[in-house]
């Protein structure tokens, strides 16, 4: 009797041990939790390399002091800025001064459309830093074949010029927006009104130029 009670209460307990567990509804699990929590890292590179530039603006206006004090004449230049490594732009020259007795001052009026490309400027300002600029001439001159021979400074003895060239210069430019390049350059002439008389066959360019970033 007793060891037939012992195995009916051994196969009570077999059975309460296989029945299933319920679940509690509504408490979610470690990992359900991990699945519904999302992290997301989101990385944005940023070039701001011509941003600071743009800060400034586009334009640019400078004045060749050296021009100014040395002839007298006005030497003006317009900057459109492209990129931080390139621009473009023209130069106008009026020649206040008399004396036109030397390749300097030769010319006494002149338009000069230029193209730069800039090297080893920092990136945060754009369009600074040494630079390499090709240009041509539109000039207008004292024709020095008559020089010394009649002596005569009318408007008849006047020449128009072309010429083609290249400049290099270093370019500063503050928080500001102002800008600070000493530069210098040959250009030649393209006409063979050099090769007789005093007329020369190339000019040369040579200043230090204050500015304005707009």
């Amino acid at each position: 009797m007793l060891s037939f009670t012992g195995i009916f209460f051994m196969l009570v307990v077999m059975n309460a041990q296989e029945q299933e567990v319920p679940a509690i509804t509504g408490v979610p699990s470690i990992t359900e939790e991990q699945e519904e929590e999302k992290v997301y890292k989101v990385e944005i590179v940023k070039n701001s390399s011509f941003e600071a530039a743009n800060s400034y603006g586009n334009n640019e206006l400078r004045v060749n002091f050296f021009d100014l004090l040395v002839l007298p004449g006005f030497h003006g230049y317009y900057e459109k800025i492209i990129d931080e490594n390139s621009s473009y732009g023209t130069g106008l020259f009026i020649n206040f001064s008399d004396n036109l007795s030397s390749d300097i001052v030769q010319r006494r009026f002149a338009i000069s459309p230029y193209y730069r490309l800039y090297f080893l400027n920092r990136k945060d300002y754009g369009a600074k830093g040494l630079f390499v600029e090709l240009f041509s001439s539109f000039a207008s001159s004292k024709d020095m074949n008559d020089y010394g021979l009649y002596n005569d400074f009318d408007d008849r003895d006047n020449i128009f010029r072309v010429s083609v060239g290249a400049t290099i210069g270093r370019k500063w430019i503050t928080r500001s927006g102002y800008t600070f390049e000493p530069f210098i350059g040959v250009g030649r002439y393209l006409d063979s009104q050099g090769s007789n008389g005093g007329n020369p066959e190339a000019h040369v360019r040579l200043g230090f130029s204050v500015g304005k970033r707009y």
